[in-house]
């Protein structure tokens, strides 16, 4: 069999949760083998969708994936990249804070 990946995966066989967008809650799985770009899948039910978020810890580290091969209950997929939007230098909706070495200023000037 031809090797495809970019990256050889590590085996970690770690459990791990699964949220989708249009199912509340969280759903348990395991990560089989892990790389940088991706990783191989094991959940006690068939994944329907293509995209949805991994996390390990309690979401303390989060992948946003996307589905590329699916067998049964195995699948593979990629990370993603999401970039949030960026905010405008004087966006002042909120409060922002700076923090400097000496003390914590806030830019409202109530504090300095």
């Amino acid at each position: 069999m031809i090797e495809r990946r970019a990256l050889k995966r590590i085996p970690i066989n770690r459990a791990a949760l699964l949220s989708f967008d249009e199912i509340r809650g969280t759903h348990p799985c395991v990560v089989r083998d892990i790389s940088a770009l991706g990783a191989c899948i094991s959940a006690p039910y068939y994944i329907f969708a293509n995209e949805f978020v991994l996390s390990f810890d309690g979401h303390s580290g989060i992948f946003i994936c996307r589905v590329v091969w699916r067998k049964q209950t195995l699948c593979g997929v990629s990370f993603l990249l999401r970039r949030r939007a960026p905010k405008l230098a004087n966006d002042s909706s909120e409060p922002t804070n700076v923090v400097r070495l000496d003390r914590q200023i806030e830019c409202r000037g109530r504090r300095r």
